[in-house]
């Protein structure tokens, strides 16, 4: 509770400050501050597209498939679900002044699922990637794979990123356009995981015996300052090419669980669950995001239509530490950072 009051008073201040710098920051630099000429009022923008999710490294099970016959072939595979193209909308709504001031408010979200599920190998094992393992003592650990086994797992991700700035707008020369900003960021990353491991495969009569229900969900909370530049080439009257980045450097926290519990017709009441957690409130993380489009602009330059493309890579607010938790029997890479991207058309007005 005293974090999160720390962290809408911080916000509260630096608001302040940028919205008294509007008023304070009346200089001129080149030959006007916006294409449609010197014209105060409010800026709502919409923009949305189809957006995937990368490099997220989800692993469900490993499939080792053993030969003990000459000429045949041992092999282990990764069983990655499919990746997915979800919907990604961004709200932006904002006052520019006539000097070319600007203090503008945006949000952003994406969520999205995906699953997998299938039999292990006829002969050999199907190692469970989510855990831990349950303990049993002696070095004997269950729920950590089947012989051949059977996994059906289900992810769900949902991040989102709200943006106070102050910016300014410069024209120099006729065809080029320049903007930056600089203000806060508000980040938030969930994925959550839930499905089941079952000992034996989905047509055996034991399937249902021996089965660990898994649950996951790692969770990151962030905010800090951002930078931001845009710039904007004018090839004719009515289109614009232009290309923007924007950096934020993040503190927070990180929230992190992760289990099996026994719910098979045999295994309910024969064995313990298991469960890993982290919570970690001293993490710092980083944004980076670029984009580059092509805009169409209305006559008086109030209306502007256009399609582009914008990539995000968020780092250390979805780091995964359960994935080679101490403890664990098998453990895979340490996930740091992912990526959106994907293709974007937006709409913006000024009134």
């Amino acid at each position: 509770m005293h974090r999160s009051w720390t962290r809408a008073a911080v916000a509260g201040l630096l608001l302040t400050v940028a919205a008294g710098s509007v008023d304070a920051a009346r200089y001129r630099y080149g030959r006007s501050y916006s294409r449609g000429g010197e014209q105060a009022g409010v800026v709502v923008s919409f923009e949305g597209g189809w957006v995937n999710i990368r490099n997220t490294g989800l692993v469900y099970a490993t499939s080792e498939s053993l030969q003990v016959v000459g000429g045949g072939l041992n092999q282990v595979t990764a069983l990655i679900p499919a990746s997915e193209e979800d919907f990604s909308g961004r709200l932006s709504v904002g006052y520019r002044w006539a000097n070319g001031n600007r203090l503008t408010a945006s949000f952003w979200t994406y969520s999205t699922s995906t699953s997998a599920a299938a039999d292990g190998p006829l002969s050999g094992a199907l190692h469970y990637a989510i855990g831990p393992p349950i303990a049993l003592g002696g070095g004997t650990f269950v729920g950590d794979s089947g012989s051949p086994g059977y996994f059906s797992l289900m992810t769900d991700t949902d991040a989102a990123t709200a943006d106070v700035a102050f910016g300014r707008s410069h024209e120099l020369g006729d065809d080029f356009h320049m903007e930056w900003s600089t203000g806060l960021r508000y980040a938030r990353f969930e994925e959550t995981t839930a499905g089941f491991y079952d000992d034996s495969l989905f047509i055996a009569s034991t399937f249902g015996d021996n089965r660990y229900t898994v649950t996951k969900m790692i969770e990151g909370e962030m905010i800090g300052a951002r930078v931001a530049a845009r710039g904007s080439y004018s090839f004719t009257t009515s289109f614009s090419v232009s290309a923007g980045i924007g950096f934020a450097l993040l503190d927070g926290e990180i929230t992190a669980a992760s289990g099996l519990t026994p719910s098979g017709l045999l295994n309910t009441t024969t064995q313990p669950s298991s469960v890993a957690t982290i919570n970690d409130d001293g993490r710092s993380g980083s944004s980076t995001d670029f984009d580059t489009r092509v805009t169409w602009h209305s006559t008086d330059d109030r209306l502007l239509v256009w399609l582009g493309w914008e990539q995000q890579v968020w780092s250390g607010i979805v780091e995964d530490g359960l994935r080679n938790f101490p403890g664990t029997v098998r453990s895979l890479n340490a996930r740091d950072s992912v990526v959106f991207s994907g293709y974007r058309v937006g709409v913006s007005y000024h009134f």
